[in-house]
């Protein structure tokens, strides 16, 4: 039977919901440690309602009255700003009513129509859901009931198919806060594919799909090195920190052996919040550095499959994806691995997503340079009371050149149920491209003197902005002074 954790502060915020609201709803946000145990990261409420809702304070609301669309999209925005280690699990449900987390009830039943309704919105909405990662979609969830009246928390396994079943989990509550081991990398974006439609108008889409496609293909094909060496998949993070603790390698304080022989006789709950503080296999939230290493492209391809074949027009990448994941010491060095190269894959199809969403045309010409510049990655910190030694979680969201932090910690807000400071903003990951030097390396290869090809750049013109800036300044001081001659005028007649 799978068991979900939840820490006291979930318990906190499902009392808090159900007093503040007489009944909400929300998202889970969790990370699989093993086979059969799912760790609760965080519960965000879902705030699409509280508009509507200002009104119906006496109204008994119930599963039945639950918004699936606003849930779905929730579901989407908060997946991509997930790290690649973490995933929305399921949703909670929190009342004042017991009506909630009783089995036999009339409420509960609507539940299952709940997460189909849901399910199918995702599939419809996004046809890239189930490609952020590189293993298999997901189709077991999680769904939690809490009910104020008798303080019960009703916990089931949802799997979709068949028209969906309902099967009991265990779940329970930890006292200490969980720990999570930090893994960075950056995964460096530097190639060239042939564009092969014939039309003279390119699907900026398509060919971002493209991208996708082959970034995709080329993490599964992939290998990466932690602190620059292979290390086995079979064996977990905690076995590989202790091993590199013996090498003398930059770690902690020492650990104790008794530390380490009790773990193993441990309770499972217990094991993951107790293991690296025990052990003192991390402190002050250190990070492992990671690096994705690829194959060499012939070796990507058999002999028989290469060909010479006529193109349109190449497509450039250029750039770098920050990454950043975060895991418990009971993972595989297998599943470490996989989630690093989910987040990267995650965070490339969420700022090409956000990009896209942005463009008023689709297509270009393909006598054009046309050059793009999606959104980079900001993260920022799960506001916590914990003073555990491990890593502090961090989510991310997507920034356009020139965009405010604060634009993330409205989206935070929205998204998660969290509250910012944007100077805790981290910006610093992915920097600002250079202009100049990207334009120069796409003229590299035009004819300085085929003057029919130009280029155009989805990124605004500095002259342009400072002329339409003094332009307005120039008409608002003249309709300014307008206004004034005329009150003047007519305060003489």
């Amino acid at each position: 039977m799978r068991t979900v954790l939840l820490s006291k502060a979930d318990e906190v915020y499902l009392e808090k919901c159900a007093q503040e609201n007489q009944f909400s709803y929300g998202i889970i946000v969790g990370h699989q440690a093993d086979l059969t145990k799912s760790v609760v990261v965080h519960l965000a409420r879902n705030n699409e309602e509280d508009a509507d809702l200002e009104d119906l304070t006496d109204v008994r609301l119930t599963i039945g009255d639950i918004n699936s669309q606003a849930l779905a999209s929730q579901w989407l925005s908060a997946s991509k700003m997930c790290p690649g280690s973490f995933d929305v699990i399921g949703i909670f449900v929190s009342s004042s009513s017991p009506d909630v987390s009783n089995e036999k009830s009339s409420d509960f039943k609507n539940a299952k129509k709940l997460f189909s309704d849901i399910y199918d919105l995702l599939l419809k909405s996004n046809s890239s859901f189930g490609v952020y990662t590189t293993d298999i979609a997901q189709t077991d969830f999680v769904f939690l009931a809490y009910s104020l009246a008798d303080k019960k928390l009703l916990c089931k396994n949802y799997s979709y198919g068949n028209g969906g079943t309902f099967s009991n989990m265990d779940h329970r509550f930890v006292d200490k806060p969980f720990e999570w081991i930090q893994l960075e990398s950056t995964y460096d974006l530097d190639d060239v594919l042939p564009i092969l439609h014939a039309s003279r108008r390119v699907n900026i889409e398509d060919q971002f799909q493209n991208i996708i496609k082959a970034v995709r293909r080329n993490l599964l094909a992939s290998e990466v090195f932690l602190q620059n060496e292979i290390v086995e998949d079979t064996i977990d993070l905690q076995a590989y920190i202790k091993k590199k603790r013996t090498k003398g390698d930059k770690l902690s304080k020492p650990s104790s052996t008794s530390g380490a022989s009790g773990s193993a006789g441990s309770s499972a709950a217990d094991s993951l919040t107790d293991l690296a503080s025990d052990t003192g296999i991390i402190s002050g939230g250190d990070s492992i550095r990671a690096s994705v290493v690829l194959p060499v492209k012939c070796q990507l391809s058999k002999p028989s499959d290469i060909k010479v074949r006529e193109f349109q027009g190449t497509l450039r990448m250029s750039g770098i994806i920050a990454s950043k994941v975060f895991c418990s010491p009971r993972n595989s060095i297998a599943d470490v691995k996989r989630f690093l190269r989910d987040d990267i894959l995650r965070s490339l199809i969420t700022r090409i997503q956000v990009y896209c969403d942005g463009l008023t045309d689709t297509y270009v010409s393909n006598e054009a340079l046309y050059v793009s510049e999606p959104p980079r990655r900001v993260f920022f910190s799960l506001p916590t009371e914990s003073t555990s030694p491990g890593a502090t979680v961090q989510f991310s969201e997507y920034l356009f050149r020139g965009e405010a932090p604060t634009v993330a910690v409205a989206q935070a807000k929205q998204i998660l149920d969290v509250d910012l400071d944007p100077e805790t903003i981290s910006v610093e990951a992915e920097g600002l491209p250079d202009d100049s030097h990207f334009a120069n390396g796409a003229n590299a290869g035009v004819d300085r003197t085929d003057d029919s090809r130009t280029l155009v750049s989805s990124m605004p013109k500095p002259e342009l902005s400072r002329s339409l800036y003094m332009l307005g300044i120039a008409v608002g001081l003249l309709i300014l002074l307008s206004s004034v001659a005329l009150h003047y005028v007519l305060g003489n007649r």
